[in-house]
């Protein structure tokens, strides 16, 4: 099945890819200046970060396939060239499973991809090329103890001097006890359950089949979900890692559940044959039938916004979402489409719309982290925002409010919403979506100084964003900007048909066909790579 739309030609608006393009490289430049080859850049105090990714060049490899795409070949050589002499074996602290994964190993098998595709200007060393693949498999060969649990629901961090699994903090030493497979464990289901593309693709390419099988019996458990949820398909949060039975009904596509479903669909379009009978769409279409029958509720006095709630411990709705919960359009949108379900492709525009209008109605155009509202009797879940005059007053303009505690109205860089605004585009032709996101691009620069290019803000409903966050997360590069790139280039530019990305806007390669064309044209069906335009530049 087609998923993406039938585009005519010039269906690009080549000027503002440029400006993406030209955003990249001048954000990009200050990492390079100040940081190249640590993880990060903190581009308020111009000082680098170089332990959240485990000292491998987190910028980097995020960056690469975004780079590729650009045809920024320059970034690409050095990036290329540092990456070959990192060595993914060792690390002096605990290396997390969720994000060495879905950032590390991801990003190098798709900047592997993008080179080896023949799609994309690829002329650099081979040795250097296929060193992205070597270091992929040494990552998550490392990371195999991970998985040595009593039940094969992965623990969250590897020792890589003892080979041992671990539970504990982020930045724990190597010497923390490791999991002894006695004392209980959990696991969120996310992480349990965001690995079978990537390693599924990892066994594709080395012929290696241990990663696979690994991905597999992780997710075996939460496609036979024990105890059943709450509501067919839409299971919990939480999962143990000595039984792999569910230890809670905290259901919805929130953080901590949410790539578990979109790597269901995106899955079996990577390739049909491993979706043995069918088993990852069918459950993956069970959740979104639930979600739309129990799920998807509208704000009181907002019939036309529609937002995926999320719930409690014990499954209640708590009419809120966080912003990752803003992605489900996309993947409603990429599931409707290569099932022919009309019905689906709607509910993921009226999601799409929906998150939208959070970056439609805040005063910087950026989207906050949390939003809530009040539902269909008038009340809100957290009772203390029902006498609030002040949220009741934004609710009643906007359909939705922002939560006055904690982090709720930061904007740190997220792209979900820019990620269902693209795959809006690519699927309807819409060109709505195309000004939606290019509004978005424009509001990134509304809080910026002349000397610095990029950085997070506090809060998106205060003049100049609320405040600085020293802040510049990788994946600006990997996913906010790639979104946003690729809704302005040629269509054929990655395209739905021929690539999945995975949860990190890393794209692989479907096994249902691909296009090859000569390797060191860097153009083809999907040309239009090399693009000199003046006109419409918008600086980050």
């Amino acid at each position: 099945m087609k998923i993406q739309y039938h585009f005519p030609g010039g269906s690009g608006t080549p000027e503002r890819a440029q400006a993406v393009t030209d955003a990249f490289r001048r954000v990009y430049g200050e990492y390079e200046k100040y940081c190249f080859g640590k993880d990060g850049l903190q581009p308020i105090a111009k000082t680098c970060d170089d332990g959240s990714l485990w000292g491998f060049g987190g910028t980097i490899i995020d960056g690469l396939d975004t780079a590729i795409a650009m045809n920024l070949t320059d970034i690409v050589a050095k990036g290329l060239e540092n990456t070959a002499k990192v060595d993914f074996s060792k690390a002096t602290v605990l290396v997390e499973l969720f994000d060495a994964n879905i950032r590390i190993i991801a990003g190098l098998l798709s900047a592997y991809d993008l080179l080896k595709s023949g799609m994309f200007y690829n002329d650099y060393p081979e040795d250097q090329i296929d060193a992205l693949l070597t270091g992929a498999k040494t990552l998550a060969t490392s990371l195999k103890p991970c998985f040595d649990t009593p039940s094969g629901i992965p623990a969250s961090f590897t020792n890589f001097t003892s080979q041992q699994p671990v539970d504990g903090p982020r930045y724990t030493s190597p010497d923390q006890a490791p999991f002894d497979g006695k004392s209980h464990r959990a696991q969120n289901t996310a992480v349990a359950g965001t690995l079978i593309l990537e390693y599924f693709r990892l066994s594709d390419l080395t012929g290696d089949d241990s990663f696979a099988t690994l991905a597999r019996k992780a997710e075996s458990h939460l496609i036979n979900p024990k105890p059943a949820p709450k509501f067919p398909g839409l299971v919990g949060g939480q999962v143990s890692t000595d039984t792999g039975e569910f230890l809670d009904f905290n259901f919805g596509w929130q953080s901590g559940v949410d790539s578990f479903f979109e790597y269901l669909i995106k899955m079996h379009v990577y390739d049909p044959e491993q979706d043995r009978n069918s088993e990852y769409l069918d459950f993956w279409t069970l959740a979104v039938e639930s979600s739309m029958k129990h799920d998807i509720v509208s704000p009181y006095g907002f019939a036309n916004l529609k937002f995926l709630s999320n719930t409690d411990t014990i499954g209640n709705l708590k009419y809120s979402i966080d912003d990752y919960t803003c992605f489900a359009g996309g993947n409603f949108l990429l599931g409707g489409a290569y099932l022919g379900r009309q019905d689906i492709k709607d509910a993921g525009i009226a999601l799409t719309d929906s998150c939208h209008q959070a970056y439609n109605t805040t005063l910087t155009g950026l989207g906050p982290l949390t939003l809530a509202w009040y539902n269909e009797n008038n009340t809100a879940y957290n009772l203390d925002y029902n006498n609030d005059s002040t949220l009741r007053k934004y609710a009643a303009k906007n359909g939705y409010f922002i939560p006055p505690e904690g982090f709720s109205a930061v904007y740190f860089s997220f792209p979900e919403t820019i990620e269902s605004i693209f795959y809006a585009w690519r699927i309807t032709g819409d060109r709505r979506w195309q000004e939606y996101n290019w509004e978005i691009f424009n509001a990134l620069n509304t809080t910026r100084s002349a000397d610095i290019p990029y950085w997070e803000i506090l809060n998106v409903n205060k003049p100049y964003g609320g405040g600085a966050w020293n802040s510049l997360s990788t994946y600006f590069f990997a996913e906010t900007l790639k979104y946003l790139y690729l809704t302005f280039t040629d269509p054929e530019v990655i395209s739905l048909d021929r690539f999945q990305f995975n949860t990190e806007s890393h794209p692989f390669l479907v096994q249902r066909g691909t296009c090859a064309v000569d390797r060191h044209s860097g153009h083809g069906t999907s040309g239009g790579y090399k693009q000199n335009i003046d006109d419409g530049r918008v600086e980050l």
